[in-house]
């Protein structure tokens, strides 16, 4: 496994954030498994020598993504950041609305887009298998991680 670099490609952490669930203990729930996520993300990306950066979990320590103002103006400062990065790397199969802007402006920029997932569905498989990679399987990593 690649570790540390002085000169690491920086890379967009790009997960969802913003929890599901009819009840305010699910959503609590969903908003600690979003939350692991994206660390495992980070994590993973710096076992792999790279450098990520992940908004959504600096900027909600110190701004409130339940307010309007607050949100947008982490998102804005998260879009400040994709601009020094190589790749984004959107984490798991959903896709949020915060999400959709980021990956559109990395795509406007013609940036390099990996997908990664914690277990690949057979179709998945078979695309991998037929156009090259376009799903980065996360599993053998998190097979011993666990997220509630």
């Amino acid at each position: 496994m690649k570790r540390y670099s002085e000169t690491p490609k920086k890379v967009y952490i790009c997960s969802p954030l913003r929890p599901r669930g009819e009840t305010e203990e699910e959503r609590k729930k969903d908003l600690h498994r979003n939350q692991q996520l994206a660390r495992f993300a980070c994590r993973y990306a710096t076992e792999h020598g790279y450098m990520p950066l992940a908004p959504h979990i600096y900027f909600t320590q110190f701004m409130d993504d339940a307010d309007p103002q607050d949100r947008e103006d982490g998102i804005r400062y998260g879009l400040k950041w994709l601009e020094d990065c190589e790749e984004i790397w959107v984490i798991e199969r959903r896709v949020t609305e915060g999400m959709r802007r980021e990956i559109a402006v990395a795509r406007k920029r013609g940036m390099q887009e990996k997908h990664f997932v914690i277990s690949l569905r057979p179709e998945e498989r078979l695309l991998n298998d037929l156009i090259g990679e376009c799903f980065v399987e996360m599993y053998s990593v998190v097979d011993k991680r666990t997220f509630d």
